[in-house]
């Protein structure tokens, strides 16, 4: 955590804001000058010193990342790459459904998909939202659309039309608890104008914050507004990995044996509305997943 530190030379005080981190194995510091006294908006100072760190730590890695990946992409043969994209797809599909409860295994949601057939004493409302995804994700891959309130009500119909016509496509007009979290979202009246507004803050972010930080931001604002009234998981999670392969980072599959740091991550940013803490979970597990790009070594690690 950043804090402020005095220096006197003579007779005056000059304030610095320091943060201490650990990157590579190394424990570093970086400072910037507020003044001869400290600002009220300390935040914004924060903030900025959080963008320097982040620009000389994980931007670095993370653009080594997608570069590596587009030479790896750009070498297949497209059946190769189609199919490649096809078990992302399906392993995506089954990690985001399991998370939210269904009862669906890997290969239950790989014969489901690639046969048709519903595995016997498993719902139905499992088999469908299962298959909804994977055409939903399918066709935006294949037919990228723009990030906007109609068409997050539409995934979203697209999703739940049929376990769930009450709520698909429909932002909540009522309050809500998350099961388990201290977060209590937004109120129903607020939840429209604060969608817009993240919508906005995603727009204008394109051209000034690195992609897999927007991603990430998105996601976790996202699930801080809980627009819908079921669902918010499913369609944050698919929405960040449509703003990652917009701008051709790999995609993430937060997988469901993973789920409790995940969980973890997006309540302690919660608690706080702070996204810090979501994206160096965010940022660690994407380096971590994407280290094979890398060539035989290892992604650096914080």
């Amino acid at each position: 955590m950043a804090t402020v530190r005095t220096v006197i030379r003579g007779t005056r005080a000059y304030r610095y804001l320091v943060q201490s981190y650990r990157w590579e194995g190394k424990l570093r510091k970086r400072e910037i000058y507020l003044g001869k006294s400290v600002p009220k908006n300390l935040t914004r100072y924060r903030d900025a010193l959080d963008r320097e760190i982040r620009s000389e730590t994980w931007y670095d890695l993370l653009d080594k990342i997608r570069a590596a990946y587009q030479r790896y992409r750009s070498a297949q043969p497209a059946s190769v790459r189609e199919k490649e994209t096809e078990g992302f797809i399906l392993e995506f599909t089954y990690d985001t459904n399991r998370i939210e409860g269904s009862t669906l295994t890997l290969e239950d949601t790989r014969s489901l998909l690639e046969s048709g057939l519903l595995p016997a004493a498993k719902p139905l409302r499992d088999a469908r939202e299962t298959q909804n995804h994977a055409l939903l994700v399918s066709r935006l891959l294949r037919s990228p659309e723009p990030l906007d309130l109609r068409h997050l009500l539409q995934w979203h119909r697209e999703l739940f039309r049929d376990t769930k016509p009450d709520l698909a496509g429909r932002l909540r007009d009522y309050a809500v608890r998350i099961r388990g979290s201290r977060h209590l979202p937004p109120s129903a009246l607020e939840v429209r104008p604060s969608l817009l507004e993240l919508l906005r803050w995603t727009s204008r972010a394109g051209a000034v914050v690195h992609p897999v930080e927007r991603a990430a931001e998105f996601h976790f604002r996202f699930e801080h507004i809980h627009p819908f009234g079921d669902g918010n998981g499913r369609v944050g999670r698919l929405a960040m990995n449509l703003l990652l392969a917009q701008k051709e980072f790999p995609m993430l599959n937060i997988q469901y044996k993973g789920r409790r740091g995940y969980y973890a991550a997006l309540e302690r940013a919660s608690v706080s509305n702070d996204s810090r803490a979501f994206l160096h979970w965010l940022f660690l597990r994407y380096a971590r997943a994407n280290r094979i790009y890398l060539g035989l070594g290892r992604a650096r690690r914080p």
